[in-house]
């Protein structure tokens, strides 16, 4: 079995190009009354990320026409949210493209339930078993080392920071050391977080007050919470901002009510950065039941189509830093075919992001889809796959 990548070089450089406060150039005053000095860099980073991104091939060919019948069970974060789904419904098109069998094992985000489809997989001895869309590896390292004395490669995607310098077996990595895992696709969301930084700074000339929403228990939101951190000292060293922790099992049933007592105990709040836009539709219910519509703006992540719409809409969400979610799943089974094939998995494997907003969201379909506004990831993938 193969040790994982030990550096995501395109990501890292990406992350480091857009990431850099250092590199902005300073500082300058936004003209008009109540505004503040903010990083000079900072509009032109969001310019450059609403622009189309360009594909970037992740390795030589794979010929999948000799894996067909191969058998991939994916276990997702959880099955309930359309973040998740849409991804899924990707990995699925791409599977039947390839005549893949794969399995999805349904769930409610719980680690016993994953632990018990890891168990599942193992016993149904698949070819490959894929955490995806955030599946917390760390929780599954008896059921990893199983799998791999089974013989069963394991791939992990949206877990880790593209941030990342070395391989998660090797540690120095902004979540615990992980060992067992064959491939991963890793995640802008530090990038992302710099961006809704930016985009609110340049917004608000400055001035924001912002409400982050984080999750202490998803292995990415330390990591996210240090960067606009960061990027607000440089950036908007004016902008003030509070930080409320929402665990994953708490999604539903508790952002709205922690919305809506921030937003009663400080009324000057005008931006709300929920770390991911599966929690914006309880963020705006908070925001309506605090009569504060209208006067509070969302930025958040993920590029979710039904939060890309409420931008079309201009329905309280401003501003959405999406990642392709068929790219999500396009750069899982590259490596997925890549493992099967016997071939090293990708050291690129890069997900395109872009910021939309209303200037640019259209570009995203009406209604927006996830297939729409990263360019035409697909028949570049199926080329090089031998599928198109």
């Amino acid at each position: 079995m193969r040790s994982p990548l030990v550096r995501v070089a395109a990501a890292v450089a990406l992350a480091l190009t857009l990431g850099a406060c250092s590199t902005s150039g300073g500082t300058t005053d936004t003209s008009g009354g109540g505004s503040a000095k903010i990083d000079a860099g900072a509009a032109q980073r969001v310019a450059d990320l609403k622009a189309l991104p360009k594909f970037v091939a992740p390795g030589p060919a794979v010929d999948v026409s000799k894996l067909r019948g191969k058998k991939v069970f994916v276990l997702p974060l959880l099955t309930t949210n359309e973040y998740n789904n849409e991804i899924i419904k990707a990995l699925q098109k791409v599977a039947a493209k390839a005549g893949i069998a794969m399995e999805v094992y349904s769930n409610e985000g719980q680690p016993n339930q994953w632990v018990a489809g890891m168990n599942q997989a193992i016993a149904k001895k698949v070819d490959l078993i894929l955490l995806s869309g955030g599946t917390d590896p760390r929780a599954l390292q008896p059921q990893i080392k199983a799998a791999r004395a089974a013989g069963i490669p394991v791939e992990v995607t949206m877990f880790w920071d593209t941030s990342a310098k070395n391989a998660p077996e090797c540690g120095e990595l902004s979540v615990d050391c992980v060992s067992g895992v064959d491939a991963y696709v890793a995640a802008p969301y530090q990038v992302a977080s710099r961006a809704n930084v930016d985009w609110i700074a340049v917004d608000s000339k400055g001035t924001a007050q912002i409400l982050v929403i984080k999750s202490d228990d998803a292995g990415p939101s330390p990591g996210q919470e240090a960067a606009i951190k960061d990027q607000l000292a440089t950036v908007c060293p004016s902008c003030k901002a509070t930080y409320v922790n929402v665990p994953i099992s708490k999604w539903t049933t508790s952002v709205q009510s922690t919305v809506q007592s921030e937003l009663v105990r400080n009324p000057k709040i005008d931006y709300i950065l929920p770390l991911y836009d599966n929690l914006s539709t309880y963020t705006v219910a908070g925001i309506t039941a605090a009569g504060k519509k209208g006067k509070v703006k969302v930025v958040t992540f993920n590029g979710t189509p039904a939060v890309l719409k409420d931008i079309q809409s201009g329905d309280t969400v401003a501003m959405d830093v999406g990642e392709s979610l068929e790219g999500i799943a396009f750069a899982a089974m590259d490596n997925a075919f890549r493992l099967l094939a016997g071939m090293e998995p990708s050291r690129n494997e890069v997900v395109p992001i872009r910021v939309f907003d209303k200037t640019n969201v259209g570009e995203a379909g009406t209604p927006p889809t996830v297939n729409k506004g990263y360019g035409d990831l697909e028949q570049n993938y199926l080329k090089l796959w031998g599928l198109g």
